[in-house]
């Protein structure tokens, strides 16, 4: 499967029974660094991806994270770990930690910019 930002990710299929993702059993995929940036990879986890591909949800962790973004799609983050801060496009400035949720509307741009180590979950809807 093509992760968030076009790398190949790891990916658990919908089930027809419920069931459990153990993040520490499943392997993890290399979130590819921004071109040109100094950013090291990360790693992300897609946990689960509707039958038609339009909903997904799944766990990122990262060292640090400098990348102007234009948001594809809709995204509803949980910070685990960690603080960001995103800069809308508009110059508005918005700074989430952990428990907080970062809600992201489709079509958004801006500047997310890590402060410090981070771990998220995501939930995406095409």
């Amino acid at each position: 499967m093509t992760g968030r930002d076009g790398s190949e990710t790891s990916e658990v299929r919908s089930r027809d029974s419920i069931h459990v993702v153990d993040p520490l059993q499943v392997p993890w995929s290399v979130a590819t660094p921004a071109p040109g940036k100094g950013d090291p990879p990360g790693e992300e986890l897609t946990a689960f991806a509707s039958p038609d591909g339009r909903f997904t949800f799944g766990l990122t962790r990262r060292q640090s994270l400098h990348r102007e973004i234009v948001w594809a799609h809709h995204e509803v983050a949980l910070i685990l770990e960690g603080e960001v801060e995103i800069t809308a496009s508009d110059g508005s400035v918005v700074r989430a930690s952990p428990g907080n949720v970062v809600v992201t509307p489709r079509g958004t741009s801006g500047v997310w910019r890590s402060l410090t180590p981070y771990r998220k979950v995501w939930a995406v809807y095409e």
